[in-house]
This record gives C-alpha cells, structure tokens and sequence, in this order.
C-alpha cells in the first residue's frame, strides 16, 4: 500500500479504480521558413486561433450545465485571454519578421506569459498558468495536426494526473467520474472549483503521486483530509467502507427526520444558537440548496450568516456595476425574507481573485481586504449603496473583512454614511439602522475587539483566517498545510476573549469558517457563548442535531477547562472528544477515521 497527502480541494470520500491521464504536452520544434512558407503559417495561425475559440465555446457550455455560472467563468476568461489583441499581434508579427514557424512562436510567446505567472509570489496569479498552458495546448494541437487528447473514461473512476486542465475535468464529468487527484494545484485552482462546484471528492497538490500510480489500480480518495491510498491493504480498506456506510447512513437518518420543526437550535438547558449558512459557490444550484434549508414548513427561518461577495467577481470580467450588484444582493435579500443574509464586502487579495495582473511580493500581508476597498473609495461606496438598498425590508447585515485598526472602522462608517445621505436624497428606500459587523480574522482584531464592539453592531470570527495569520501557516501551501489546525490553543484563546469583549458590551458574536461545521470543535464554540455560527448548507440539520443533545452550563466548564490547562493540539482534542465520549455522541456525529486519529494522540 503507497499512501500519499495533499491538499484537500473538496471533501467526500470515494473507494475504486485509477484511471491515470497521461497529458503529454506538445512542444514546438525551432524551424527556420522558407519565404513562401510565411503566408501559409499565417493562415494556420489563424484556423489554429478559430477552432480553438469555437472548442472553448462547446466547453464553456458543457461546463455551465455541470457545474454552473462559476464553472462557464473560468472557461470565458480562457477565450478572452485567447482573444487578446496585443498577444496574438505580438505572434504574427514574430512570425512576418522572425521566419519560424507558427507553432515555435505560439509555444515561445505562451511560455513568456507563463513564467511572468509562474514567477509570482500570487498563489492564486500562479495557478492561472495553468490556463496558458491550456490555451497554449490548444493552438498547438491545430497548428501541429495532433489529435485530440482522450478525456474519457469507459467506467466509474478516479481520475489522477500530473498535469490537468479546467477542460479535462469538465469533459470528463461528462462520463462516471468518481474524483480527482493531481500533482499539482492549490486550493484555489481551476480544477479544484469546479471539483467543489461538481461535487467531486477531489486532493491537489500530491507532488509526484501520479507517476506511481497506473490505471485500475485501487485507490481510496480522502477528500476531507487530503489522503490517497493507492492499494490499500485490508484492513485499510475495511475501516474507509465502515466509515462510507456510516456516512450513508447519516445521511438516511437525516432524510428520515425530514425537515426540522425547531428553530433556532437550543441545547438541553435553554441556550439558543442561530444556525446560518455560509454561502461559498454563487450559483443557481448553491442558491436553490440554500434556500431549500432555509425553509421550515415553506417558511425561510434560516439565513445567510455570510454571503462571501468576491465569489461574484468570477462571473464578471470586473467588479460587477453597481446596478448589478443591486439586482443580486436584493435578489437573495428577498428570497431568504425574513430570514437574514450577512453581506460582506468583497475580500479581493491573498488567495482570492484580484485583477489588472497586480503582484507583490507577500499577499497575504498585503493589499487585500478592507484596504483595497478603503483604497478605491468610489467603488466601495457603491458597493455600501447596493447593500443598503438590499436592505430595505430589514434582513440584511453589513460586514467588513480583515479589519486591523479602528480607523479603517471609521473610515468605512464614514463612507457608509456618505452612502445613507445619498439614498437619502434620491429618496430611495433601505434600512437606516443596517447593523454593521467587523469580522475578526488577524490576531490584532482579536486583541482590540473592545474597541470594535463599542463601535459596533456585532463581530463575525472568521476561523480560517484567524488561524493561518495567528499560526503563520498559508493553508493553501502544500509543505505547511499540514500545520493548520483551528483548534490550536493560541486561535481558542484570542476566540475566546473577543467573545468576552463583544458580551461585555452586549453585541452578538458570530463565527463562521471550517471551524464551525466540525463536530469535534462544538461543545468548545457553545461553551464560549457564540450566539450564531454558519457552516455549509449540508452540515447545518447535523450541526442543529448535536447542540440539541449538549447543556450550555457543561460546555461552559468544558471551556474553562481546555483554556487553563490545555497546551497542545493533542492535548485539546483528547478533552474535547472525552466531553462528547462520556455524553455518548461521539458515534453519532464523528466519523471512524476522526475518532482513530484522536484516540491515537494518546499511544
């Protein structure tokens, strides 16, 4: 049994056979032209450029129908890149004035673009090389008279590559595809998109996996811990089939109990806590199963606590209009009604989308959040306008990412203010008492949350950030991932004092983040008094289950607990399973592979 980690690019598990694509990349040879060979290289050129336009067309089709607006997104950027005046230009007159081939140009010009990329310290700018590459692929397949590369599958399979494209993964969606592993890839990837917009159990970032792996081998796809197991010795395989029919039967017992007659959730001595949900894809099949949740007895009760408005961005060239942004945010504002949705302003930077081909050398602790949108008044004023607006039958929630200093506080409050009075003027309507949200996600909100709550309507604790910034661990980076750990002591205890500092003013507090769907970590963000948490869609009739079944006055001990006397992770996570053994729930809502890796920190 080979038995390899990557990075998780989307959860489930899957259990059956390789099929391993081999892509072979073409590569153009350096030819001299005859004076009469230049006219025709030309003209291929060109039929090389239009069949490749009309095959991205055929995919970005097939793509919205799998997997949405945000899958056809990623294949409209490629066509637009692939019409880009300046580089095809550049190509043909390289081909008039140098006298090489049309294929030699096309590799040479594609390949500068890529190590631009490549070159980036942008983790999301250097996945995009993947996509001039495909676009490079395509032309030199036409111009080299090769045929098309075979993505199909004649069974149900995983698939696994070295290398693979956004279109190799959509048209092999077309037949049984089981998931994804590939060498290479982070996170935020093409491929691993639409792997989540799929619903694919899918690792990236494997790192030479690949190459040991041949088709109808048996693998075991982990997507929920990033693990590959390539041959799996019995007793392996045995342990992941009980964990895929306990699944299963969780989701049975789920659909048995139907919809939910208790909102919000309460734990057995009387605490509420409001269950949202995290609204990730923005698409037509992410809405419907959004608002499908929401509704108990044909009601919507349960909201959006975070509508993330960044993800619109990869259904636009640019930042949407503010005519559109009306449109959308008043859309889902008046599908969840009277549920509430929590808007937060785009978090552009980091690992997300940011345009203009802008680089630097650390984005992570650049320009991204709050003080890109503080930097570009204009357009987060009209951000500010599009969510009042959305706010006119009082549902909605303002709130701002990676806020670091009061005075970025008040510079927003300012605009939004600025905002308001205009409204006001045009006699439009919204809501004049929006509450208005900090999110907490570097270790320095943390440690001046009093002064945000003072301010304030309410704090949002985003655990992925919190965590990544207070461990210095980039979470999309293969060689530290491993090192991200939400329930590190350090993250739980800067969570718990911006919980003190938000009660001790009497604003709510919020958390969203991976953190807030893990079972494992519940009793702990009960026992810390968080009002509201929101977690994906399908995690949230589980979720509500579990707090059922929990006293607030035990968790809340339970956090006194882990906060003086835990210092490790293994330490934390014995104490928090222990809590949840002795109350007989770890059965119910941990999966076996969870309850080994805990049981194992004590041998």
């Amino acid at each position: 049994m080979l038995h390899y980690t990557g990075i998780a690019a989307n959860g489930g598990i899957v259990i059956g056979p390789a099929y391993h694509y081999n892509r072979s990349l073409l590569v153009a040879e350096d030819r001299m032209l005859e004076p009469d060979e230049v006219a025709p290289q030309l003209e291929q050129f060109e039929y090389a450029v239009a069949r490749s336009k009309g095959e991205l067309e055929k995919i970005s089709a097939l793509a919205e129908h799998k997997a949405g607006k945000q899958g056809s997104a990623i294949f409209e950027a490629q066509s637009m890149m692939l019409a880009d005046t300046y580089v095809l230009d550049t190509i043909r007159r390289r081909i008039r004035d140098e006298k090489k081939s049309a294929a030699f140009i096309v590799d040479s010009e594609y390949n500068i673009h890529q190590h631009f990329l490549q070159t980036s310290e942008n983790p999301l700018l250097r996945e995009r090389a993947d996509d001039v590459e495909d676009i490079k692929q395509r032309l030199l397949r036409h111009l080299l008279e090769k045929q098309k590369w075979i993505s199909k599958l004649d069974h149900p399979a995983i698939v696994v590559a070295e290398f693979m494209t956004p279109a190799d993964a959509i048209l092999f969606s077309r037949q049984e595809l089981l998931g994804f592993a590939t060498d290479g890839g982070g996170a935020t990837s093409h491929v691993a998109i639409l792997a989540r917009s799929l619903g694919l159990p899918a690792i990236v970032g494997l790192r030479g996996a690949a190459a040991h792996i041949e088709t109808n081998d048996i693998l075991i796809l982990d997507g929920d811990l990033g693990e590959l197991f390539v041959t799996p010795d019995d007793d392996t395989l045995a342990r992941y089939r009980e964990r895929l029919m306990e699944i299963q039967s969780k989701k049975k017992i789920v659909a048995a109990k139907g919809k939910e007659t208790e909102f919000p959730p309460e734990t057995i001595d009387g605490k509420k806590i409001v269950v949202n949900m995290n609204m990730e894809l923005i698409s037509d099949e992410a809405i419907a199963e959004a608002e499908s949740m929401s509704k108990i007895k044909s009601k919507p009760v349960r909201g959006l606590g975070l509508l993330r408005t960044e993800h619109f961005l990869s259904e636009y060239d640019e930042i949407p209009s503010e005519t559109d942004q009306t449109r959308i945010y008043s859309d889902l504002a008046n599908r969840f009604y009277p549920a509430p949705i929590t808007i937060r302003t785009f978090d552009i930077g980091g690992d997300k989308f940011i345009g203009g081909g802008f680089r630097e050398k650390n984005p992570f602790l650049g320009w991204r959040g709050i003080r890109i949108s503080l930097d570009q008044p204009e357009t987060h004023i009209e951000q500010l306008r599009a969510i009042l607006r959305a706010s006119a039958r009082q549902n909605v929630k303002l709130l701002l990412p990676m806020i670091t200093t009061v005075d970025e506080l008040e510079k927003v409050m300012h605009y939004l203010d600025e905002a308001k009075q205009e409204l006001r003027q045009n006699g439009e309507a919204f809501d004049e008492n929006i509450p208005l949200g900090v999110m907490i996600e570097v270790p320095a909100a943390a440690l001046h949350a009093p002064a945000f709550a003072t301010r304030c309507d309410f704090l949002s604790i985003g655990t992925n950030d919190l965590t990544q910034y207070t461990l210095a661990v980039d979470r999309g980076n293969e060689f530290v991932a491993h090192l991200f750990d939400e329930l590190h002591p350090a993250v739980l205890r800067l969570i718990a004092m911006s919980v003190r500092a938000a009660h001790a003013r009497k604003k709510p507090v919020s958390l969203c983040g991976e953190m807030a769907g893990k079972p494992i970590a519940l009793p702990f963000i009960i026992g810390m008094g968080i009002d509201e948490i929101s977690v994906a869609p399908n995690r949230v009739q589980m979720i509500s289950g579990l707090i059922r079944k929990l006293k607030y006055s035990e968790t809340k001990l339970l956090v006194r607990k882990v906060l003086e006397e835990s210092q490790t992770i293994p330490e934390l996570k014995q104490t928090l399973f222990r809590f949840l053994h002795k109350r007989n729930l770890v059965e119910d809502f941990l999966t076996p592979v969870e309850i080994e890796m805990i049981e194992g920190y004590g041998k």
